[in-house]
């Protein structure tokens, strides 16, 4: 069984160990040692990176056997190898994790939500809840309680006892693991079994900020950051106000109101917008209406469009529609070099608008289809755009009337 130096210091970047085993595992160079400091992928931390004697250890992982797998980037020949691990990757997994106990105990003591599982993420790390519906001023005074304890330096202790012994700790969850056990105390405060790498005082933290939460599987979805990714996070936040700030000709403390006052004239300049140009659809039906083809029981409007926005003309057909009891209207459009039909008729007229429609497209080498009163479709063939029109208004006429 390799000896886990990670355990009894967290803070140890360079060790010397001696190799026991060199294989290949899924075709890639791997090695056992008899000692590593490199923590391995659990509990939802991820595995340390660094390098082997200057070769980069690619993943870190616990086989069953409660061996050390370190899968390189290349072979070592070496018996006797020197280990170095990443330290600012390290430290920041030792800021999260400590910050997650703290968080963990301070749901519990605010507001009785046991932690079901944890996540540590590159960018950010989650805790799930057992409960849900928590509100923003719970949330928030959890973070407050949680960074209290941080900015008391409270002492981190790692224990390894037995199993025997673990009646004498008021752990917060039971013991998952068999035979000895390490269970994290944080002073007079939070009691955890835990194999992970954790700052020797709370202060190390820096801070804990929650940045957002959600209802997740009967439960809540905490999403935190400690340390320097809280540091970050507040850096560019910091930076964005400024921004918009510096965009609105405003100061932070009157951002909420302009951006307010912005959304309420943008919905007033949106709703203007929709009457205007309901507005000038109705004059362009009416125009448009005017020049149909009128015959004896059947009003017939055929016309070709560049770059029309397929909505608009969709609300313009209808408009056409709502003329006379006997319209039709056969519309298409071209844009970006491909072909658009829209197919539109009163509920009185016997013609299958997704027949039709079928048989247009075929024209311009697509697809198309819909219901008898309204069909839509389109293909390649923009150059034919007005031939499969005109065919279309050919059958119209033809099911007009039969002597045609």
């Amino acid at each position: 069984m390799t000896t886990k130096l990670y355990y009894s210091d967290s803070y140890l970047q360079k060790f010397s160990s001696k190799v026991q085993k060199s294989t290949l595992i899924d075709d890639m160079p791997a090695i056992f040692l008899e000692q590593t400091a490199f923590y391995p992928t659990s509990g939802g931390q991820p595995h340390d990176t660094g390098t082997i004697n200057d070769i980069e250890v690619l993943d870190v992982y616990e086989n069953e056997s409660n061996d050390i797998v370190h899968i390189m980037k290349q072979p070592i020949e070496d018996r006797d190898v020197v280990g170095r691990i990443y330290w600012e990757r390290r430290f920041d997994h030792m800021q999260q994790h400590t910050g997650q106990h703290l968080l963990s105990q301070a749901f519990i003591k605010k507001c009785k939500a046991d932690t079901i599982s944890f996540h540590l993420g590159d960018e950010s790390a989650t805790l799930d809840l057992n409960q849900t519906g928590l509100s923003a001023d719970t949330i928030s005074a959890v973070e407050e309680f949680t960074n209290r304890i941080i900015y008391e330096n409270r002492q981190v202790i790692g224990h390894i006892i037995s199993k025997n012994e673990l009646d004498q700790f008021p752990v917060r969850k039971p013991a998952s693991v068999d035979g000895n056990l390490r269970i994290i105390e944080i002073e007079n405060f939070d009691y955890s079994p835990c194999g992970g790498t954790h700052c020797s005082r709370t202060g190390e933290i820096g801070v804990v900020k929650i940045t957002r939460h959600e209802n997740y599987k009967e439960g809540t979805r905490i999403h935190f950051k400690c340390g320097i990714r809280a540091l970050r996070d507040f850096q560019e936040k910091s930076k964005i106000l400024k921004q918009i700030g510096e965009h609105l000709s405003t100061g932070e403390p009157e951002l909420y109101r302009n951006i307010k006052k912005l959304q309420h004239e943008l919905k007033s300049l949106r709703r203007e917008h929709t009457d205007l140009k309901n507005q000038h659809l109705d004059h362009e039906a009416q125009a448009i209406f005017a020049e149909r083809k009128d015959l004896e029981n059947l009003d017939i409007i055929s016309k070709v469009f560049t770059d029309r926005n397929p909505k608009e003309l969709k609300l313009l057909a209808q408009k056409l529609v709502q003329y006379g009891a006997n319209t039709l209207v056969l519309f298409g459009t071209e844009a970006g070099g491909k072909a658009s039909l829209l197919f539109l008729r009163s509920e009185a007229i016997p013609i299958d608008m997704g027949k039709l429609m079928q048989q247009a497209c075929a024209v311009i080498g697509g697809r198309g289809g819909g219901r008898p009163e309204q069909a839509q479709g389109g293909g390649p063939a923009a150059d034919k755009l007005e031939i499969a029109l005109n065919r279309a208004l050919e059958e119209v006429l033809k099911q007009s009337d039969p002597k045609l």
